[in-house]
């Protein structure tokens, strides 16, 4: 298993609003991310000879607010997930992040798992967070301090 790991600046904002596109069709108003976004963000994409996901978070000071952190469908629960989510903590705390937050679904109960194995914490609820095509979804503000 050969992977490789991509600056998200230099990924290929086609690539990048595809995945986004797919893993969100259930949600409305979705809209395209542009390269000025992503020349602003902080992560990396991850490839096996094809693109498997990407994650990218705004960084302030010695906080980081993860904005996207996908894994095509194909590729899941095989792990790549778990690589691309240490690399990016560990590149950012040697930054100097000490906090990283992200908002999840209260309905994702495997992402919640997923970041709860990391030390992710349960700080907030944002009322009708979501615009989904079936209506409004909350979502849980997470918090990992390091």
């Amino acid at each position: 298993m050969s992977l490789t790991f991509t600056d998200i600046k230099k990924t290929s904002i086609e690539k990048i609003n595809l995945l986004e596109n797919e893993s969100f069709e259930n949600f409305a108003n979705s809209s395209k991310i542009k390269k000025s976004f992503i020349s602003k963000v902080e992560g990396f994409s991850i490839n096996q000879r094809f693109y498997i996901g990407h994650i990218y978070a705004n960084m302030v000071a010695d906080q980081a607010d993860i904005v996207s952190f996908i894994i095509k469908d194909k590729y899941r629960r095989q792990g790549f997930g778990t690589i691309l989510f240490v690399k990016f903590i560990f590149t950012l705390k040697c930054k100097g992040v000490r906090e990283f937050f992200l908002e999840v679904s209260e309905k994702n109960i495997g992402a919640q798992k997923f970041y709860n194995k990391f030390g992710f914490k349960k700080i907030g609820c944002r009322k009708n967070y979501y615009k989904t095509n079936s209506g409004k979804e909350n979502a849980y503000l997470l918090k990992l301090q390091t």
